[in-house]
């Protein structure tokens, strides 16, 4: 038996919609959303919402579904790196992701909350990789611009261990550019890294196969709290500048693009993570082809969830976000895939030296489960043929190849990045992002939406915190002169030579320096307040002075509830069915210095007035209303009200007002890491 169904008329459809909504509502402002790049979200997709040229250009993964979990290493010591290194990969990890301190990039420094492993010289990179076969697993380094005296160290380090180098799955990572914008400086100025990556990637394709020495970082761009369209057309404009360094120095991009790893930062909201991801893959392609590359090596893509998107309170609800931007990657067509533990935050902000045991353990399950369980690793490109995914992947390419012939008609990203039209445009990006979530229209669960009444710790781990290392033990007086072959730097490396000897050996020039990108974490918005709160004698407390029974008020009283818990002020709620004076007197009872009232529209329109004169005369510093403004806003302001809130209000503002009245001491609203 054959089983048809009807077709229908998108026209027909939108027609019937417009019915529905009513003649006084636009179809455009009550249906479509937008996002932070400016993209339509229609409400419904059809095959002709997909332009022909765009359904499936995200080539499907070369991984044929599977993926690499890599997971990420950045305890000071080597040491102590190398023990929860070994605890992954006996536990599930496939790969490892090494970050490297700032002593490491080739910038030297004392600042004890850098983070990263501190790799100084062979002696600590044989100590951070002891017991890994080096030849087994995908080894990846972080982001940097000191790729050169990494190699020759590793590839010292195999000649130690008698292994061949050329079977190393080392992704070495260097990106000049990026590093640049992240660090805020090179180890020495572009024309050294210029001159040394293209050294790095000579060697790399005649004796590294199993390497990849490039990186292009869009993670840097995304953690400056950069839009999709600003990270896909960075990074594109970096590739493009990079090969074009290459081609300059006799090697073309048919040759110069295999050594290159593709690394994006993938957040809580998963149709935009697979939508991004698919897109990396069709700029990469649509790059090649215009350069002229007819047998491409297929791009290898490195997904990290989110920092930007993790939590400090109540912590435990980052696992939700790595869960989402995890599914985001695997589904998007990773190839690595690095799932951040749900306690890392503190790590980065220098609470705490390293995850605790457990988070890491959950971070490795979830790409687990979601492999092992799921199934998603059977699966090369889920999303292809999905008429939202597809339009979406299409519009995020176009708006980013567009974005990078801008920047070349510029003179590049790396102008770009100098003249400080980067720093300006992830401005502008991050206060829209900013203002998105200070209003709760971007959520941020257990901070910002359904938030702990108070501060809830992640877990302890059981180990001491790790501590930072001390400088390498000399392996004997090393006098590396100047370095004029990647032999020699391998021989004076084994030798004993430290990264940074490694580095000033390469003859480099006065280091470049730029102003380093901020590092915008989005639960801080709130999180400021809150913690600033915290630090005051007692926690300000909003008395909540809820009108009828709670059929009536409960929905009110619940959504301010959690808008003022998002703050860090405690609430206490009113007994239903008090008149005026009954909740004047409830009021100065519980000590507060705040009220909101809560009720229905008519409850407001018969009660408001008396009870805002009422809790005025009790002594409320502030009293604001559960609502939006309304024609009665003059009759209640002479009564003493002094605000709103409600959906899309500025909560941010609201709290931090509220604090202020209290004389707590709140930072900037520029908020970053």
């Amino acid at each position: 038996m054959t089983t048809t169904f009807p077709t229908h008329d998108p026209t027909e459809w939108r027609r019937r919609v417009e019915g529905e909504i009513g003649p006084d509502r636009d179809f455009e402002r009550a249906l479509v959303a937008r996002t932070l790049e400016g993209l339509a979200i229609a409400p419904l997709y059809t095959p002709e919402d997909v332009p022909a040229s765009a359904a499936g250009t995200a080539a499907t993964s070369p991984r044929g579904g599977g993926w690499t979990i890599a997971q990420r290493v950045d305890d000071a010591s080597a040491v102590a790196a190398n023990a929860r290194l070994l605890e992954d990969l006996e536990n599930g990890a496939t790969g490892v992701a090494i970050e490297l301190s700032r002593t490491a990039h080739g910038l030297a420094s004392e600042d004890e909350q850098q983070g990263g492993v501190d790799v100084r010289s062979i002696t600590d990179l044989d100590a951070l990789l002891g017991d890994v076969y080096l030849d087994a697993i995908p080894i990846a380094f972080g982001t940097n611009a000191n790729g050169l005296p990494l190699a020759a160290t590793l590839v010292a380090l195999c000649g130690e261990r008698d292994v061949d180098p050329a079977r190393v799955q080392a992704h070495l990572g260097m990106d000049p550019i990026a590093a640049l914008a992240a660090d805020g400086a090179l180890p020495g100025d572009m024309d050294d890294a210029r001159r040394e990556l293209h050294e790095l990637v000579e060697h790399s394709r005649a004796h590294l196969d199993g390497a990849r020495s490039l990186a292009v970082d869009a993670g840097v761009w995304h953690r400056a709290g950069g839009h999709a369209v600003l990270e896909l057309g960075y990074a594109l404009a970096g590739f493009v500048e990079t090969l074009r360094w290459l081609e300059e120095k006799g090697l073309p991009p048919s040759a110069a693009h295999s050594e290159f790893v593709w690394r994006m930062d993938v957040g809580q909201d998963v149709l935009d993570g697979i939508a991004k991801l698919r897109a990396a893959r069709a700029l990469h392609a649509r790059v090649l082809g215009s350069a002229g590359v007819e047998r491409a090596t297929p791009l290898v893509l490195h997904a990290t969830t989110s920092e930007r998107a993790l939590a400090r309170r109540d912590p435990w609800t980052n696992m939700l976000r790595g869960t989402l931007g995890t599914i985001a990657a695997t589904v998007g067509g990773a190839d690595l895939v690095t799932t951040l533990p749900f306690d890392a935050e503190r790590e980065f902000s220098g609470a705490q030296s390293g995850s605790s045991a457990l988070g890491r353990r959950n971070a490795r399950n979830t790409q687990l489960v979601l492999e092992r369980e799921s199934r998603l690793d059977h699966v090369g490109d889920p999303a292809r043929g999905a008429y939202a995914i597809e339009a979406r992947t299409d519009a995020l390419a176009r708006a980013a190849w567009d974005l990078m012939r801008d920047l070349e008609r510029g003179g590049g990203l790396l102008a770009a990045l100098r003249s400080g039209r980067i720093m300006d445009e992830l401005g502008a990006a991050r206060d829209a992002l900013r203002s998105d979530l200070a209003k709760r229209k971007r959520s941020v669960v257990g901070v910002s939406a359904f938030p702990a009444p108070q501060d809830l710790d992640g877990p302890a781990d059981s180990a001491a915190a790790p501590q930072r290392a001390e400088p390498s033990a000399a392996r004997g007086s090393v006098v590396v002169g100047s370095i004029d072959s990647f032999g020699h730097a391998v021989e004076a490396a084994a030798a004993g030579a430290t990264l940074e000897a490694l580095g000033s050996a390469l003859v480099r020039g006065a280091p470049e320096s730029v102003d380093p990108l901020p590092r915008f974490r989005e639960a801080s918005v709130f999180e400021d307040l809150a913690e600033a709160a915290d630090r005051m004698d007692r926690r300000p407390k909003v008395f909540l002075a809820c009108v009828g029974p709670l059929a009536a008020h409960g929905a009110r009283a619940t959504f301010a509830t959690h808008l003022f818990h998002a703050g860090g002020l405690d609430v206490e709620q009113s007994a239903p069915d008090l008149d005026a004076d009954a909740l004047a007197s409830a009021f100065s009872a519980s000590g507060a210095p705040f009220a909101c009232l809560c009720a229905t529209d008519d409850g407001y329109a018969e009660h408001a007035q008396e009870l805002c004169r009422a809790l005025d005369a009790a002594g409320a510093r502030s009293i604001l209303i559960a609502r939006k403004a309304a024609s009665d806003d003059d009759a209640l302001r002479a009564a003493g009200l002094a605000g709103y809130v409600h959906l899309g209000c500025d909560a941010e503002a609201v709290l931090r007002g509220l604090l202020e009245l209290e004389g707590a001491v709140l930072g900037a609203e520029e908020v970053v890491l």
